[in-house]
């Protein structure tokens, strides 16, 4: 029976995760990796404590794993949206059409509220939750296909040749591109890229969760722009495309794991 149910749920997970998963497992893990090497040592301490000793490393990709399962629904069913903020061409956050269940901007404005101003009416399991769902969403926050276009569900429907093998632009920037573009375990990502001053770190750290969405905004409209200028049906992706987007790639994962360790230091510090 137990087979039965993790068969289904894999499936469900296949079937309905396609548009909502952001930067695949390594991806988030360099992001709270990133982040976790970021935090001080109360905000450390008082996480690992929340967590019974796991790393938000451990937990990064959670939010992807539960949104599926049928016990999700008891209390957080509405939070599949919560994942993007599809924008199409010609609008912002401000003026899209909004989600009537939310997006990650709004979702996560909520939940580091919660954390910061209500976190003692909170039980428990609400703080490990709400924790995870941070840790989680501020990495789609900065992957560019959850900020890609409303109309394509977020590079979905954009058809693509990846090394010669069809799948979508949101494929690509979900785990594709970061694979094609470093043979790197995510401690040595994040060890590779945590290497700035403390000035640029302080510069990105600054904003609010729309100022970041809004250059992640501006990074899927780069993307579709190069993708459009093929002049390709379905546009053929490589070597080039990876060398043109590696730095790309490089900063949205780096400033999101600034940003994670700036909120969960605002929070627990």
């Amino acid at each position: 029976m137990k087979r039965k149910i993790t068969y289904i749920l894999s499936i469900l997970m296949l079937l309905n995760g396609i548009s909502a998963f952001a930067w695949g497992p390594k991806g988030h893990d360099v992001v709270a990796a990133i982040a976790e090497q970021n935090l001080t040592k109360k905000a450390k301490k008082r996480i690992s404590e929340l967590l019974d000793g796991k790393s938000i490393v451990y937990y990064s990709s959670w939010m992807d794993n539960i949104q599926n399962s049928p016990y999700w629904e008891d209390g957080y069913y509405k939070t599949k949206t919560w994942h993007y903020a599809n924008v199409d061409k010609g609008l912002t956050y401000e003026t899209m059409k909004k989600n009537e269940n939310g997006d990650v901007v709004a979702g996560l404005t909520m939940l580091t509220d919660q954390m910061m101003n209500n976190y003692d009416n909170l039980t428990d399991s609400m703080r490990v939750d709400y924790l995870k769902m941070i840790v989680h969403m501020v990495g789609d926050l900065h992957c560019p296909m959850h900020a890609g276009r409303f109309t394509d569900l977020g590079g979905n429907r954009t058809k693509v040749m990846w090394f010669r093998q069809e799948t979508n632009l949101h494929s690509v920037w979900d785990s594709k591109m970061i694979d094609a573009a470093r043979k790197w375990s995510y401690t040595e990502w994040s060890d590779q890229l945590d290497r700035t001053s403390k000035k640029y770190k302080k510069e990105v750290m600054s904003g609010t969760y729309e100022d970041w969405f809004t250059t992640t905004v501006a990074a899927a409209a780069e993307i579709y722009e190069y993708v459009e200028s093929t002049g390709e049906i379905v546009p053929s992706l490589s070597y080039q495309f990876v060398y043109d987007f590696s730095p790309l790639l490089e900063e949205q994962l780096l400033h999101a794991g600034y940003r994670l360790a700036y909120v969960l230091n605002e929070i627990f510090d």
